[in-house]
């Protein structure tokens, strides 16, 4: 991304194995774009990720956003595959979150507020 402008993000965790992400669209206001995460677990410290985005884009190459996001998400799971403990800790005290882990929060408190422990470390 170039330049600078201001975004809201808002965050949602309809299921154990969905987040998603709204973000306000600076060229269309009132307008918000959503990217999603579907996980699939495969065993209690492995999943497949699969992402789906929703975008108010009409001049960006679909490749470029592609490559956008994948970089992103490349980021996001360097960190996430190197992670201990491997299991999700639920307790807030085991982590110091940053602002862009607002999502992992997020979903953190919805697993333990719906007593999940299905790969997580209470």
């Amino acid at each position: 991304a170039e330049g600078g402008i201001t975004t809201e993000y808002m965050y949602r965790v309809p299921a154990p194995t969905c987040s998603i992400l709204y973000k306000t669209c600076p060229p269309r206001p009132g307008e918000w774009d959503v990217i999603t995460l579907f996980v699939q677990p495969l065993a209690e410290d492995l999943c497949d990720v699969w992402p789906w985005m929703a975008l108010f884009d009409d001049e960006t190459p679909m490749t470029d956003l592609i490559h956008f996001q994948q970089t992103i998400f490349v980021q996001d799971r360097s960190i996430l595959e190197n992670q201990i403990p491997r299991l999700l800790p639920l307790d807030p005290g085991m982590e110091i979150p940053t602002r862009a882990d607002l999502t992992s929060v997020a979903y953190r408190r919805w697993l333990k507020r719906h007593g999940y422990t299905y790969g997580a470390q209470l």
